[in-house]
């Protein structure tokens, strides 16, 4: 049987892969902090992509990328915040953005600078 825990690796997996595909530089996996988490990080070029993977198996209480509520993407905000501090990256001259990978079951969709 699976857990959420597993279901949650697995569509991970399946995010790094397609990203990796697209042609982004893969850097980190679960950079976790005490203010929030942040579950790939990739570079595109010159940009930091910091992504959040949404998985859900069926539609009937809505779809994935519903689930990337105002309150995660806040705490998704301070986490990307300690990373750059920890990695000595000044916000303001730092190019970045923030994608969703949202699973439905068998359908990938990436939304870009969300």
């Amino acid at each position: 049987m699976n857990t959420s825990k597993t279901l949650g690796d697995d569509a991970e997996k399946r995010a790094k892969a397609f990203l990796l595909a697209e042609g982004l530089e893969f850097i980190e996996q679960n950079f976790r902090v005490k203010v929030g988490e942040i579950d790939l990080i990739f570079k595109q070029q010159n940009q930091w992509v910091f992504v959040e993977v949404k998985y859900r198996s069926n539609a009937e209480h809505g779809v994935a990328a519903e689930y990337f509520t105002p309150s995660k993407r806040s705490k998704m905000n301070r986490a990307i915040m300690c990373y750059l501090q920890q990695h000595n990256l000044n916000l303001h001259h730092t190019s970045l953005r923030i994608d969703v990978i949202a699973i439905d079951d068998k359908k990938l969709t990436w939304l870009k600078n969300v």
